[in-house]
């Protein structure tokens, strides 16, 4: 049995009985046999991949015959303790299997395994063993989605009253949703959760950091003692990438790691090949790799091919395991006939851009009657009050659709979040890789219309990360779940449909590159910060090179082994600090010093809108490095582009809500052919026309759009261009403000909207500012200042908001920072 290989195995006549089982047909006892013997030397075998096929047969048959006691044997004896624990209490009902000796002492094991409710597999409870263990080391985890890391960051927090502990999150969703777990998780003596680096202050005794390495990276040029004891990197397989955000978070690493050698991080992913991958340059770590192989969820792979010229009628299911396809007698008229016909309670559609997003999900509504729902209609006026009685999403929520990507402001796109776990009329999450990274949503089947991300595809391990988040365990094995072991296989389908599935793509070839289990997946590292990635001539030496004289200017000393050139001004130092990538500092810094001073002593102090944009433009932009990768911001070269963002700046100076700024956007648009003697606007990925030499479709005629498509298509530039302003144009307003050239009023309205010091303390809490002023001027008594001067807020106000029926959106943001105080019993 030892040389026995899954091609070997698929030349024999178990493949015929094997295809049986999948397609759920009726087997002879003598089959029946044949298969359950087979799966018993498939079990006993070395090779992982053979061994999950015996699991994945007994599984299949128990679901088909619901006769589950090999399946029983098999997760005891394979430590997957939650499918033990579901049988036994069925077996509960059988008065013969209930007396039984064994089954009591199995039982009785099973209980040891309990925690909260839940049951842990061998591999779970061995991690959280682990985890405890190696609290004074490095570690890397490498667990399936769902497999409870969360939890392991709540549990060290609580087991370490005494250290400092840094979670460092790859997205601002996700650090609002980690904080909102630590508040939830009665820590004791947790204190303020810093998510934000003016939140700190040395005089508070702040024992938690959530943060991005954008906002580490201010926090630590702001206070140079500043370490931790405790560091964990979630998403942690983000770091072997080469863009400059991950080479920011490597950055922040080595000097974490400079400031105290007893610092120990601890990398939490779901896929990595190798954890000695992520060894950072200069940093001394060597971590130790915990890896969970226990394989409880298997998979059932569809296809389904619409498109014109490849459509051939018929829905096929791929084998991962003998790399075989199978017909299945399913007929579907269209891709939506298909979803609603395979669909469950909870269903996530997949697809890449943002437009075809959201086109596909209005086409889905369009065939689907209108729910009723309570809390799907209290969304929709909150939708409708903040933006737009025309916004597409509001009639995808009515009939039981949702959309999600990056160009739904973060509150909202939580808030939505919420209303899907909340309303059991959610049924359908039409959605981009904005879930790949930590959104955790009941998900029971999932829909793919394009398999690609940004301009590439899926990797094998983002696919595969992706589909571990349909019927996630906390879901399957809850308590008051049931005992539908069902949901261990997840179906997945692989549409081509005309308009939004790419002519080339080829979605059987897909399957079989990247989750046949013959196939070796290897780690991508290209972070030139990471020991791992080899150090070439040209560009890349060029950014290594770059990246290592940042870092040692940031922490001096860190670097060894090489010469490194300094800075020698202020602007140099804030060009580093605020991550300034577009820039040759060390050739340009003197110069841009030069033009920042002659400026104020010329005009003065900056403190309008159009002087801010114009000496971005003229003190940084045109100082741009071209051989650098092409970036966005050199669009402020343009005197149009520069006007709309000084009109832009202004409208948020003067406190408009979105819904203003939303009718102002539109008005300008109205008035562009007139004023500027043209009707193209810029909407990067969501243009459909080029203009002057883009190479790119990313502008639009705005003439020859209708009422809804010119609300729609507002509403999502407003918070790109947001997001534009916040995460491009205003490092550089920080240098400007760090070199004293901006007015210190200015900069307060433009960071934080006001100039009251009471809402800029609430908004540097977390707060927004909408929240921050509703506090102030309507609940003043739940808010107060405490001795050290720090601002508190009673989490008592959620219920008077309740009672007071304030936006349900406000309420919901109070409750993702405060945890409300349970109703009195009546």
């Amino acid at each position: 049995m030892q040389e026995l290989t899954i091609k070997e195995l698929a030349k024999t006549r178990f493949k015929d009985i094997y295809m049986e089982l999948l397609r759920g047909s009726e087997m002879s006892d003598g089959d029946t046999v044949k298969l359950l013997a087979i799966a018993v030397l498939l079990l006993n075998h070395k090779a992982p991949e053979i061994k999950r096929l015996g699991y994945r047969v007994t599984l299949f048959y128990g679901n088909l015959t619901g006769r589950y006691e090999p399946l029983y044997d098999v997760s005891i004896n394979s430590g997957l303790l939650p499918v033990s624990a579901v049988l036994g209490k069925s077996f509960e009902k059988d008065e013969r299997l209930s007396r039984s000796f064994i089954q009591n002492i199995v039982s009785s094991y099973v209980d040891t395994f309990r925690d909260q409710g839940m049951v842990l597999t061998e591999q779970q409870d061995t991690l959280r063993t682990f985890v405890q263990d190696e609290y004074e080391n490095s570690s890397v985890v490498i667990a399936p989605t769902s497999y409870g890391k969360s939890e392991l960051i709540i549990k060290s927090v609580k087991d370490n009253p005494s250290k400092r502990i840094l979670i460092l999150v790859p997205s601002k969703a996700l650090l609002a949703q980690t904080k909102k777990r630590l508040i939830y998780s009665d820590i004791p003596k947790l204190g303020k959760v810093v998510t934000h680096p003016e939140m700190y202050s040395p005089e508070r005794n702040n024992r938690t950091f959530v943060l991005t390495q954008e906002r580490l990276n201010r926090l630590l040029n702001e206070y140079s003692g500043l370490y931790f004891d405790m560091v964990f990197v979630d998403e942690a397989h983000n770091l072997l990438q080469g863009d400059s955000r991950n080479e920011l978070l490597a950055t922040m690493l080595c000097i974490l790691g400079a400031r105290n050698s007893q610092t120990s991080f601890k990398f939490l992913t779901p896929f990595l090949c190798n954890e000695l991958n992520v060894r950072v340059r200069y940093l001394d770590m060597t971590p130790k790799g915990f890896r969970v192989d226990e394989y409880i969820k298997s998979e059932r792979f569809y296809t389904r091919d619409f498109r014109t010229g490849k459509n051939d009628g018929k829905l096929k299911l791929y084998d991962h395991f003998l790399n075989q396809w199978l017909e299945i007698d399913r007929k579907h008229k269209n891709c939506f006939d298909l979803i609603k016909r395979e669909s469950l309670a909870k269903n996530i559609i997949y697809g890449n851009t943002k437009k075809k997003i959201e086109q596909f999900a209005v086409e889905l509504a369009n065939t689907l009657p209108d729910i009723d729902c309570p809390l799907v209609q209290r969304a929709c006026d909150e939708l409708e009050e903040t933006f737009d009685k025309r916004y597409r999403l509001i009639s995808c929520l009515r009939r039981g659709v949702m959309y999600h990507h990056g160009s739904i402001p973060d509150t909202i796109r939580l808030y939505l979040e919420n209303l899907f776990h909340q309303s059991k009329a959610m049924k359908y999450l039409v959605c981009n890789s904005t879930l790949l990274e930590g959104v955790n949503l009941p998900i029971e089947r999932l829909f793919i219309f394009d398999y690609s991300k940004g301009r590439g595809n899926l990797t094998s391990s983002q696919f595969k990360n992706l589909i571990g988040r349909v019927n996630r365990f906390s879901e399957v094995f809850a308590p008051e779940a049931g005992t539908t072991l069902k949901k261990l296989e997840s179906s997945i389908y692989l549409l081509g449909v005309d308009g939004f599935t790419n002519k080339k793509s080829n979605l059987q070839t897909f399957y079989e590159k990247n989750v046949n289990v013959s196939k070796v997946d290897e780690d991508s590292v290209s972070n030139v910060l990471l020991q791992e990635t080899a150090i070439l001539d040209g560009p890349m030496a060029d950014r290594h090179r770059d990246a290592v004289a940042r870092l040692e200017n940031l922490q001096p000393g860190i670097v060894t082994g090489q010469e490194c050139e300094y800075v020698k001004t202020q602007v140099g130092q804030l060009l580093i600090a605020n991550s300034v990538s577009e820039i040759d500092v060390f050739a340009t810094e003197e110069q841009i010093d030069s033009a920042i001073s002659t400026s104020v002593e010329e005009y003065g102090l900056i403190d309008s809108a159009d002087r801010l944009l114009l000496e971005i433009k003229s003190c940084f932009v045109d100082n741009f490095d071209d051989k650098r990768k092409y970036s966005d911001l050199k669009r402020l070269q343009n005197k149009a582009t520069i006007d709309f963002y000084a009109m832009f700046l202004d409208w948020k100076l003067k406190k408009y809500s979105l819904k203003q700024i939303l009718r102002y956007t539109l008005k300008y648009w109205r008035e562009l052919p007139e004023k500027k003697g043209t009707d193209y606007v810029y909407v990067a990925n969501w243009g459909d026309t080029k203009f002057g030499n883009s190479q790119f479709p990313y502008w639009v005629r705005i003439s020859t759009k209708d009422d809804v498509e010119r609300v729609n298509l507002a509403i999502v530039r407003l918070k790109e261009e947001d997001d534009f302003f916040d995460n491009k144009i205003f490092k550089f307003v920080e240098v400007l403000n760090g070199v004293g050239a901006i007015d210190p009023a200015f900069y307060k309205r433009m960071k934080y909207g006001t100039t009251d010091d009471a809402k800029i303390k609430l908004i540097r809490e977390g707060y927004s500012r909408g929240l921050s002023e509703l506090l102030l001027d309507r609940y003043p008594q739940y808010v107060r200042l405490d001795r050290n001067g720090e601002i508190q807020v009673s989490s008592r106000v959620i219920g008077l908001m309740r009672d007071n029926e304030e936006s349900d959106l406000l309420i919901f943001e109070a409750q993702m920072n405060l945890k409300a105080v349970p109703e009195p019993a009546a």
